[in-house]
């Protein structure tokens, strides 16, 4: 679909490929926000508010991070994925701001 979103368009690609080859795949979908300079667990069903995630450099990778304690829920298709983003998207943070009261 030539006005489909860069998600959409990733997720086609990403399953496509993994697919055509026929070899056997695993993948796992997390949903982080940052708010107010804390990490919040999107897709976490019972968040417990004494047990924050904590931020870590990966000692394998310096361009990458490792959130401990955060959630992972394993798809196997674009559909999974999608129902994932509504899940997180209904406990994203929001809050009025003076550019947009929608934010």
């Amino acid at each position: 679909d030539p006005l489909a979103g860069i998600i959409p368009r990733t997720l086609h690609q990403i399953f496509e490929k993994l697919t055509e080859n026929g070899t056997e795949f695993s993948v796992k979908v997390s949903l982080l926000e940052i708010y107010n300079e804390e990490l919040f667990d999107l897709l976490n069903p019972t968040p417990d508010v004494g047990e924050r995630l904590q931020m870590f450099d990966d000692p394998r990778n310096k361009r990458c991070v490792i959130i401990k304690g955060l959630e992972e829920v394993t798809v196997h298709n674009k559909n999974q994925v999608y129902q994932i983003l509504e899940r997180g998207a209904a406990k994203r943070t929001t809050a009025a701001t003076y550019m947009n009261a929608y934010s």
